[in-house]
């Protein structure tokens, strides 16, 4: 634990590990508690021979802990989400060093609800310690990933471009039941959202939604076995090892909701979701067999279905998919801040951030054309505001 930057009264200090910071921790965000990153420390997803080497910004106020930022330095960008291989060979082809940097995020998680824990009015603290920590570790930069419109915000008033994605969310619009928001759709989407589940009963497998305290070993190692098979088909063997899966995710079985699919009993499918607050998070599918429509059930509908009757308000089911929309979900800007501190690749990333910005928000306009819910039917506003 290192001091980084501050004032007597408030002071920056660097952790290799997780701290408990779990008291400061947004009532939304499983994913920055603890337990969750702490657990990708123990099974080796993440540390040195991983790439994510622990340098975590902690500020604290007369021996108090105010805020918190996850933060790592990487040697490559994989599982970041927050795509940037053409920055770092645009500044190869310039001569520049790219890695290492610093990177602020959820590691090989693309959820969006924020990334500082705690006071917000530490982030120009938090900047300058990430400063004066990339020079000590020859960084080239800071990069915070899946930050809120108020961080992203309070992070350019300290130099850092804004970089806008999009992402597709389901939010709560006082639909009621599952019933009630599937009467919202227009009337050729209700019939293929129907025609969907249909199919998967049609083809004898019963889906079912359960909090992790239900799960059996078995059905936690069939998760394994799913996400593996995902990540088999498209050539890599997956970010978590066989450590994760057996001992860290049944300790955050309280965080999790899992949709299986069986045949006679038996899981051939499911995804492996996250939830806390009234958020919940679509993270990992995998399949041992093709269903027709069981993709769509496992990953969206049963997730809707569950979320109305659990007063989760929103549902993020992870990165890209504009397939989502036909199925209620609604483009939604993610951001990102990113601060180089070369000079000249910091004005080309900026400008790069700009355009691609205005691109990405002439593409929501397009998509609001073509909402799948009928006319009478206003848009769902997103509850979060910051």
């Amino acid at each position: 634990m290192t001091e980084e930057a501050g004032s007597p009264r408030r002071r920056i200090t660097v952790h290799e590990r997780v701290p408990d910071w779990s008291p400061l921790v947004a009532s939304d965000n499983p994913f920055l508690e603890p337990a969750f990153l702490s657990g990708l420390e123990r099974s080796g997803a993440v540390g040195a021979e991983a790439g994510w080497v622990g340098r975590h910004l902690v500020a604290e106020e007369a021996g108090r802990l105010v805020a918190a930022l996850p933060t790592y330095l990487r040697g490559d960008s994989w599982g970041e989400y927050v795509f940037d291989h053409g920055w770092a060979n645009a500044a190869h082809r310039a001569g520049l060093r790219y890695y290492p940097k610093l990177t602020s995020a959820i590691p090989f998680t693309p959820a969006a609800p924020g990334r500082v824990i705690g006071d917000p009015a530490a982030i120009p603290a938090l900047a300058e310690a990430a400063r004066l920590l990339a020079q000590r570790v020859s960084a080239s930069g800071h990069h915070v990933l899946f930050v809120t419109e108020a961080e992203a915000a309070a992070f350019a008033a300290e130099g850092y471009a804004v970089r806008v994605g999009l992402q597709f969310h389901w939010t709560d619009d006082g639909y009621g039941d599952f019933d009630g928001f599937v009467g919202r759709l227009t009337s050729r989407r209700r019939k293929e959202l129907l025609r969907e589940r249909r199919q998967v009963r049609e083809a004898g497998v019963e889906v079912r939604t359960q909090r992790g305290d239900e799960l059996s070993a078995p059905e936690w190692a069939a998760f394994e076995r799913f996400y593996r098979q995902t990540h088999a088909e498209h050539g890599n063997p997956g970010y978590l090892p066989p450590a994760w899966w057996r001992d860290e995710l049944p300790r955050l079985a309280p965080y999790v909701v899992a949709v299986l699919a069986r045949r006679n009993g038996v899981p051939i499918a499911g995804t492996l979701n996250f939830t806390k607050g009234d958020a919940l998070y679509g993270r990992y599918w995998g399949a041992d067999e093709e269903v027709r429509g069981l993709h769509f059930e496992a990953c969206y509908h049963a997730l809707v279905e569950w979320a109305l009757a659990n007063g989760v308000r929103r549902v993020e089911a992870g990165a890209q998919g504009e397939h989502k929309l036909q199925r209620g979900f609604l483009p939604h800007l993610t951001r990102s801040v990113h601060r180089l501190y070369h000079p000249g690749l910091h004005e080309a990333v900026a400008d790069f951030c700009a355009r691609e910005g205005e691109a990405i928000r002439a593409g929501v306009a397009e998509y609001a054309e073509h909402s799948p819910f009928a006319a009478t039917t206003p848009p769902p506003q997103d509850p979060r505001r910051s």
